[in-house]
């Protein structure tokens, strides 16, 4: 898991959380579920990746409506690009094909991090 792309994806995703979801009016849990995950990977208190499915960090009634596309319109393209890019760094997924190192009969791919000071000149994913 790359914790400066954690960092950097979970302020985006507080921002967007944040400026369009009312505390009060959060029908998906995003205040409770999401942002305690959010704030301690801005704290950087993540240190090994998260189970989505596990932790459930993402409310399935959301996960659903966006499937079905009927998002009330605050979560519009910018909220769930900021999702999805914290989601799937947190999870410590890939987001290019990595090739299969064998070692000993175990399993492991080679992945590029970010280093602080590369946003935005040296980072191949926003």
């Amino acid at each position: 898991m790359d914790p400066v792309r954690l960092k950097r994806q979970a302020i985006s995703l507080k921002e967007q959380i944040e400026s369009k979801i009312h505390v009060d009016d959060d029908p998906y849990c995003f205040y409770s579920r999401t942002m305690p995950l959010v704030e301690a990977a801005i704290r950087g208190e993540i240190s090994a990746s998260v189970n989505g499915r596990e932790s459930r960090y993402i409310s399935g009634n959301f996960n659903h409506d966006e499937s079905e596309g009927t998002l009330p319109p605050q979560y519009d393209r910018e909220f769930t690009r900021a999702l999805a890019g914290f989601d799937v760094t947190v999870q410590g997924l890939s987001l290019e094909e990595t090739e299969d190192i064998v070692i000993n009969g175990e399993v492991y791919g080679r992945l590029e991090f970010e280093e602080e000071g590369d946003w935005p000149d040296r980072v191949k994913h926003p």
